[in-house]
């Protein structure tokens, strides 16, 4: 009597589809706070999505590779659902111009951020859900759609331009995917603080994303970094870490990679550099890609946001550089392993740095920033495949300020290989759209890029 219909399961993740390569622009971020997500159903009140984080920053690059979460394991009634609503607000994009192609870094003056409005998306659907249901829904930005461009020059920004959000059902077909049955998702390269660990589950904080809490398995692979590569040997409470995950369908996290970052909680800016470095100050621009803060006494919390252009200085007698590898193949040889000056830093490298002095951005007036030492993290890089053989494939057309105007080569790694989109990597056609989060390990080696994730578009 009065059982009503039952509640289904439902995880909400978000993805990207980037401009076409083409289009020659060079999107260093693309932010906005998701400040709500509303279901309408055929008949009956909106249905509230709760979201992974009261203040949900999403950072479009990003996810033109990968997946965040929105949401996980929310129960909703069954039925049938003819809207999804999206509430946003902030949407800013950070960019450049280079008119020279296989010349690196931003042109002086050109990078620059604009701002949209806050609004709302309604996305038209059919979603049905049935009573103890299990499932997930991606909800996809379509970049393009968003931005208005003459030229390089990104002139204006609108998330609720039509058409720019759609969603679709997850898990996709099993020639989209590289994952297996009761799994929707990759969730990957998660950077935050470990605040819970108990028995083979942790919880990472984000800063931006709210947390997962991940379940360690018979799979699960331990960086070489860890002096013990066990769960117990690994895994430490109140430390910076990174974390592979995938989402089930039941909306809880298998852990499938553990990177330890640093034994003590202290300020990280993570982005992508803008400029050619200059080797006689030891300086270079980063536009923000992501962050963590302090436990105590942060420099960074309030005083940063994604998107941010922060002029960096590398301190007297650095520490050597190092490459956050999470056990990808690297190409022998690269100059940033080891290296103490900036000279060894390229545009379009995506660099984590411990923050000593920090000055936020103000208006146009740059941020500033002083660090110890750099480490190499993934760049997230849109272009057309050239060649999709394994374990190297070719591709052409990246933002132009690279500098690299000829094919470049992307290595992969078996056992550390995340795809969406596609099956394998055999299966995506020549000229063919696809982005990836990649190790960019500089213009003197080949491959010059040791990818994690692929996705087919």
């Amino acid at each position: 009597m009065n059982c009503g219909t039952g509640n289904a399961t439902v995880s909400l993740l978000l993805t990207a589809t980037p401009p076409a390569p083409g289009s020659q622009l060079s999107i260093q971020a693309f932010t906005a706070t998701i400040t709500g997500i509303t279901l309408t159903p055929a008949t009956g009140a909106a249905v509230a999505v709760p979201l992974n984080a009261t203040t949900y920053i999403a950072e479009f690059n990003r996810v033109t590779s990968d997946s965040t979460v929105l949401a996980a394991a929310v129960s909703v009634p069954s039925g049938t659902y003819t809207q999804m609503t999206v509430t946003f607000s902030a949407p800013r994009v950070t960019f450049c111009t280079q008119a020279n192609a296989g010349t690196p870094g931003c042109v002086a003056g050109s990078l620059t951020s604009i701002s949209g409005s806050a609004g709302s998306a309604t996305i038209t659907t059919n979603l049905s859900f049935a009573a103890n249901q299990q499932t997930g829904l991606a909800l996809n930005a379509n970049l393009g759609s968003a931005l208005t461009a003459t030229g390089q020059t990104i002139t204006a920004v609108n998330l609720g331009a039509a058409s720019t959000f759609t969603v679709n059902t997850l898990p996709p077909a099993s020639t989209l995917t590289d994952l297996a049955a009761g799994q929707l998702s990759h969730v990957d390269d998660v950077l935050g603080v470990v605040t819970s660990v108990a028995g083979s589950t942790l919880t990472v904080q984000t800063t931006t994303r709210g947390s997962i809490t991940a379940t360690a398995n018979s799979s699960t692979q331990f960086s070489s970094d860890c002096s013990v590569q066990t769960f117990s040997g690994c895994v430490q409470l109140n430390t910076v870490a990174i974390i592979d995950t995938i989402l089930k369908s039941d909306g809880t996290f298998a852990l499938t990679f553990y990177q330890p970052l640093a034994a003590t909680t202290f300020d990280i800016i993570e982005g992508v550099v803008t400029d050619v470095p200059n080797s006689v100050t030891q300086q270079f621009t980063v536009a923000v890609t992501d962050r963590v803060f302090a436990t105590t006494g942060s420099l960074l919390n309030g005083q940063i946001s994604l998107g941010d252009q922060i002029r960096v200085t590398l301190g007297l007698s650095p520490a050597p550089f190092v490459i956050i590898a999470k056990g990808l193949t690297i190409t022998a040889g690269n100059s940033f392993a080891g290296a103490t000056s900036v000279s060894s830093v390229h545009p379009g490298q995506t660099v984590a740095f411990p923050v000593t002095a920090f000055t936020a951005q103000s208006g146009a007036t740059l941020g500033t920033a002083s660090t110890t030492t750099l480490a190499l993290r993934f760049t997230r890089v849109t272009a057309t495949i050239g060649s999709s053989t394994s374990p190297v494939f070719s591709a052409t057309a990246l933002p132009n300020f690279f500098g690299l105007a000829t094919v470049q080569q992307f290595q992969t790694t078996t056992g550390r290989l995340s795809l969406d989109g596609v099956a394998n990597l055999n299966s995506v056609s020549a000229g063919n759209t696809f982005s990836a989060s990649a190790l960019y390990l500089g213009p003197s080696v080949a491959p010059e890029f040791s990818a994690q994730s692929v996705r087919a578009h």
